[in-house]
């Protein structure tokens, strides 16, 4: 078999996936990189910074009890029940996000007090409105991912990451500024345009799906309830340091800095999302949830994939930070660069504790997921107030890094004694992967060129 039908699978499959989940955050250095250098103060990119990761716990806790529970049951239950799950699904999405609207609604004074942000009390507010474009947009969204439409949702992030830039950017340009509050509504804006396009990748699959069956519901709320719990572990694992670092040092410029450095570190973590969302579906299917050697392939090989492109990127980060920082935000932003240097290397830790929560769910373990994760978070967050109230805003680079080396040792013992999942194969993998690919390139070149 040569290498390029070996690989040809998983190749397409990423492709487009690989596109779509590079726009997020190749956009997001773009927006970051016009409003940290001129259109906001360091004060209110911290204010920005807090408000997206507010967004984040909002769709990590909306993905956490529907979108798992949908991707898994698609792929276990008969065709005929699909239209069920997709309504129960649905039914889910509405009543999660009418809930989690009310609650920010009523704590919203409160939150920006503790922020130390009042600007957020206002923009808040407005999310209001996008709380409500986000269920159309998720369930579009989640049902791509089910059906493997990652084509779909390619474009459909192009489409809303796109105007959003393009606000940005001509915002920018009319008056050098762009308010925190006119931030606020591009966001909603772009919601709104990714659910207008990804409604014509899912329309036939829509046809005679809002169908409500209570058993459904149950079903996908009880598998959907222990990842969430476990999302919301994860959750303070990875928004834990933004929330407490204003709180404890009092000023949210600490949060700019801190966002500065991440939006380039989540390059790293795109690999692992990539991969994630064509593992999970495979690993949920019935014959290989139940079959250890097929998980031990697949997580092995996943995380060396990641690898084999987190590893050169941590190298150049250790290399040329300031450059990094300088080209991001500019110089009043260097206070970043150690930071940057310390959190690049739990990148390559990323990459494993990212696929064990992937392969924990798929294959009907996510109560071990939940109680792991949320070890691995509460040790975060004792490390950081310890961290960050004795050595200041490098000390949540040392909170990080101490958490994912527990969290790796954790999570790597379980793997072997449940799969027989040895960490150093994903290097081997990670290693082979570059010949491999470089064979698959010349086999597609027209051969003139080879």
């Amino acid at each position: 078999m040569s290498q390029s039908a070996k690989y040809s699978g998983w190749i397409h499959s990423g492709f487009f996936s690989g596109l779509q989940k590079l726009s997020v955050p190749l956009s997001g250095l773009f927006i970051t990189m016009i409003l940290a250098h001129k259109a906001l103060t360091k004060q209110e990119m911290g204010v920005w910074a807090i408000f997206m990761s507010i967004t984040a716990i909002i769709e990590l806790i909306r993905q956490g009890l529907v979108k798992t529970a949908l991707i898994k049951f698609i792929n276990s239950s008969k065709g005929e029940d699909h239209r069920f799950v997709v309504g129960a699904a649905f039914f889910l999405n509405i009543i999660i996000t009418l809930i989690t609207g009310l609650v920010m609604f009523f704590f919203t004074p409160m939150l920006a007090a503790v922020l130390k942000a009042p600007q957020l009390q206002s923009m808040l507010y407005l999310l209001q409105i996008g709380l409500l474009l986000m269920i159309p947009f998720s369930h579009f969204e989640w049902l791509m991912y089910s059906k493997v439409l990652f084509k779909g949702l390619f474009w459909t992030y192009l489409f809303r990451q796109g105007i959003t830039l393009l606000l940005v950017l001509v915002f920018f340009l009319i008056d050098n500024k762009v308010s925190l509050n006119t931030l606020v509504i591009i966001y909603n804006i772009g919601l709104l345009t990714g659910a207008l396009v990804s409604y014509k990748y899912v329309k036939n699959v829509l046809v005679n799906s809002f169908i409500f069956s209570m058993q459904w519901v149950v079903s996908l709320f009880h598998f959907g309830k222990y990842v969430f719990a476990s999302g919301l572990s994860t959750l303070v694992f990875r928004s834990a340091d933004q929330i407490m670092l204003s709180p404890l040092l009092g000023t949210t410029t600490f949060n700019a800095s801190q966002n500065i450095a991440m939006r380039f570190i989540n390059l790293s973590d795109l690999p692992s999302q990539t991969l994630g969302d064509i593992l999970f579906p495979k690993s949920a299917q019935t014959e290989n949830s139940n079959n250890p050697s097929r998980i031990k392939y697949y997580y092995e090989k996943t995380v060396g994939a990641s690898l084999c492109v987190v590893v050169p990127l941590v190298i150049f980060v250790s290399l040329f930070p300031k450059a990094i920082i300088y080209v991001l935000a500019g110089p009043q932003y260097y206070d970043a660069v150690p930071y940057l240097q310390l959190i690049a290397f739990t990148s390559i830790t990323l990459a494993f504790l990212k696929q064990y929560g992937v392969i924990m769910d798929s294959t009907g373990k996510p109560f071990i997921n939940l109680v792991t994760t949320t070890i691995i978070a509460l040790v975060h967050v004792c490390l950081l107030f310890f961290f960050i109230t004795y050595f200041s805003f490098i000390g949540a680079g040392y909170a990080l890094l101490v958490s994912h080396a527990i969290g790796f040792v954790i999570t790597q013992s379980l793997l072997y004694k449940l799969f027989g999942i040895n960490f150093l194969n994903a290097f081997k993998y990670a290693f082979n992967f570059y010949p491999e690919f470089f064979k698959i390139v010349t086999e597609k070149l027209p051969w003139k060129f080879r």
